[in-house]
């Protein structure tokens, strides 16, 4: 957790004095993963991480629009429901608790996506109109389950995290991700292994683990918290 949301709580809502200091730790953090991006130019492999057979099975949100997903509530539709008018489904913004949910079974937690999703909920994680705010990876998984995020500001901090084997969770453009230019949103990803000049991680959008250039990752990735479990 960083150190300006120390003794916060759980609600995602800040006052303004601990929000100010939260994005002034954040601008730093971020600042120092663009400067750390020029040793890209830099040759380099690293191999290790979570081993293949033991990365869980991805949580691909598209399955999930029988999942109320809605800053109101999250629940299971019940046999026969329709969706209510303007009520949004796992479906449609669901990649933070799919992305940390695989996590969290990595490390042996039973965490339901409807479980996981009330925490956000109830807490003020989801929003109205601008989706899951980033700020639950930042507390939820420590708070409420044990696992220990931290946001990751080098790029050699990743290769660490990952091949120490603690899964780091990235945020990407999703039109990167797809290819498709047309997709303004962004996507959460999981890091969970390197090889040589390559990562195998898992997304929020597709079934099976995915092997990807690791320097075209990089130089992607938006912000990247390291996930361990607290002993």
């Amino acid at each position: 957790m960083l150190k300006s949301l120390l003794n916060t709580g759980l609600e995602a809502r800040l006052t303004p004095e601990q929000y100010a200091l939260y994005r002034a730790e954040l601008i730093t953090l971020e600042e120092s993963w663009k400067q750390s991006l020029h040793f890209l130019n830099c040759d380099f492999t690293f191999n290790g991480g979570v081993e293949p057979s033991k990365i869980p099975t991805p949580r691909c949100q598209y399955d999930y629009n029988h999942i109320i997903y809605d800053y109101r509530t999250c629940r299971e539709l019940q046999p026969g429901e329709t969706l209510a008018t303007r009520h949004k489904t796992m479906a449609d913004g669901g990649t933070v608790p799919c992305a940390l949910s695989s996590v969290l079974e990595y490390y042996r937690h039973t965490a339901k996506l409807t479980v996981l999703g009330q925490i956000l909920v109830k807490n003020g994680y989801r929003t109205e109109n601008n989706g899951t705010l980033l700020i639950a990876l930042d507390k939820v998984p420590e708070l409420v389950y044990g696992v220990q995020t931290q946001v990751q500001s080098f790029i050699f901090d990743i290769f660490e995290s990952v091949c120490m084997g603690k899964p780091v969770i990235a945020l990407v453009s999703a039109a990167w991700l797809h290819a498709l230019s047309t997709m303004p949103s962004n996507e959460c990803i999981v890091i969970w292994r390197l090889e040589e000049k390559t990562a195998l991680i898992t997304t929020t959008s597709h079934h099976s683990v995915r092997r990807i250039d690791l320097y075209d990752l990089l130089k992607n990735i938006k912000r990247a918290w390291s996930c361990q479990k607290i002993d």
